[in-house]
């Protein structure tokens, strides 16, 4: 399960973000209010360092994200395509089904596999057994 106290903290003007990293490879974030470039830098610095051990398992999640920056938006996908190899497997929780929808359509531009739910039990579950499996 989640682990709000051992996650890394980051906050900006209209950004609240925590980064868990619970077992080598394995991420979880949270991101709350306006997702900044920032805010995505925060991440991906993090994730780059965990990357130097191999491919990453990854859980975000976006249900308290209510916007962002459209250059937060391009870098995500810079960086995700540049980073295409370094992932076993990404899962976001989402709010809606349409941003589930609209990261299935990035999975298709990328050409891997990107998991989105707006099912907290489905997707904690899936948490729970990554967490068990490490």
């Amino acid at each position: 399960m989640w682990n709000a106290g051992a996650a890394e903290h980051f906050r900006a003007t209209a950004c609240e973000a925590l980064l868990w990293v619970p077992a080598p490879r394995l991420i979880v974030t949270r991101v709350k209010g306006h997702a900044s470039l920032e805010c995505l830098l925060f991440y991906t610095r993090r994730a780059e360092r965990e990357m130097q051990l191999g491919k990453l398992t990854v859980f975000h999640d976006w249900t308290g994200m209510d916007s962002y920056e459209p250059a937060a938006r391009d870098e995500l996908k810079r960086w995700g395509k540049a980073r295409n190899g370094d992932f076993e497997s990404v899962d976001y929780l989402v709010h809606s089904k349409v941003i589930a929808m609209l990261v299935s359509v990035a999975a298709l531009t990328l050409g891997r596999e990107l998991h989105a739910t707006t099912d907290r039990a489905f997707f904690l579950d899936k948490l729970d057994v990554a967490l068990a499996s490490r």
